[in-house]
């Protein structure tokens, strides 16, 4: 009996679902009958590419004394300073300079109204309020010389892009694409790298040098242990991968040596510093396979992205962020 009842409970709760999905169907607008496919999505990786550098315009630095003492020699007259006419709507601040020469604002124009662009009478820079600040250097393509905009700004670096529709390397890529790349395109662009970009990193290199400014926690020279001590611990901690209370109680159980656990913590951070240098530019022989992954983690609501190479064969690590 048991066996019928529950043959036909189960065949009742297939029947309510078929007219959930259905009603939902009805409601919707949406077909609910489709089963969620268990095979995993092949969305591949768009291939890592090395762009060339870009071409950097510096500007030429002038001085304004300099440039006024010149227009008086050639012209026998100093050069006056900008006369304002009282119905001008946009007045130049005073604490504004030219960012090319230096000039005060009593020599810098209102060039074009509202609009914020300014015009240097002194040597005739123009630049306007946003900008002034990023006038030492232009960044330019190197394929078609075309001046770079910022598109995005992160926190650790800056990303350029040349979009010039007539640029050689924008031309080539999409000339190169294949019917199905184009289709694919048209759906998923941020899958296909067709312009040229140029990150530009806000990196302090005093941290990566050598010399590091961060000292040991304590002076290995002066500890109470002997070099044999140090090595004991050092094997279990590391090398076995035993937490720090558990090597503390070895060295006490089976070695006799009475030693804490964040006596432990101090001596790893200690031989780490003094270690890394040595382990990082070891001249190791590696192999001809490498390989690596890259990964990325929000923390704080910003995005980190970490990145880990060593080679296949001999088990050494090549890379890892600092």
């Amino acid at each position: 009996m048991y066996p019928q009842l529950l043959t036909y409970l189960l065949e009742f709760i297939k029947f309510q679902d078929q007219m959930i999905r259905t009603l939902q169907t009805l409601l919707i607008g949406k077909n609910m009958f489709e089963k969620p496919t268990e095979e995993p999505v092949n969305k591949p990786y768009r291939k890592l590419q090395v762009d060339d550098l870009p071409i950097i315009e510096t500007f030429e630095k002038l001085n304004y004394k300099i440039l006024l003492e010149d227009y008086s020699m050639e012209h026998g007259k100093p050069l006056k300073p900008v006369k304002r006419h009282a119905h001008s709507k946009m007045t130049v601040p005073k604490s504004m300079n030219c960012p090319k020469c230096g000039a005060p604002s009593d020599y810098l124009y209102a060039n074009n109204g509202s609009k914020g662009q300014f015009l240097c009478k002194v040597c005739s820079c123009l630049f306007s309020d946003k900008n002034r600040f990023s006038k030492e250097a232009i960044l330019r393509c190197p394929h078609c010389a075309k001046t770079l905009e910022k598109i995005k700004e992160r926190k650790d670096f800056s990303v350029f892009k040349c979009k010039n529709n007539n640029c050689p390397y924008y031309l080539k890529k999409r000339d190169g694409m294949s019917s199905k790349e184009k289709k694919r395109f048209k759906k998923d662009p941020q899958a296909f790298k067709l312009r040229y970009i140029f990150r530009q990193f806000h990196v302090d290199y005093l941290p990566l040098s050598k010399q590091s400014p961060e000292l040991p926690r304590v002076n290995l020279s002066k500890i109470h242990a002997s070099p044999h001590t140090l090595g004991l611990i050092l094997t279990y901690h590391v090398n076995y991968g035993l937490s720090a209370r558990k090597t503390a109680a070895i060295m006490q159980d089976v070695h006799g040596v009475a030693i804490s656990h964040q006596t432990i913590l101090n001596y790893e951070n200690s031989v780490a510093l003094l270690l890394k240098p040595y382990v990082d530019y070891y001249p190791y022989e590696l192999s001809d396979q490498f390989c690596g992954d890259e990964t990325y983690i929000r923390v704080n609501g910003k995005w980190h992205y970490l990145f880990f190479f060593f080679d296949a064969v001999k088990k050494i690590i090549l890379s890892y962020p600092v």
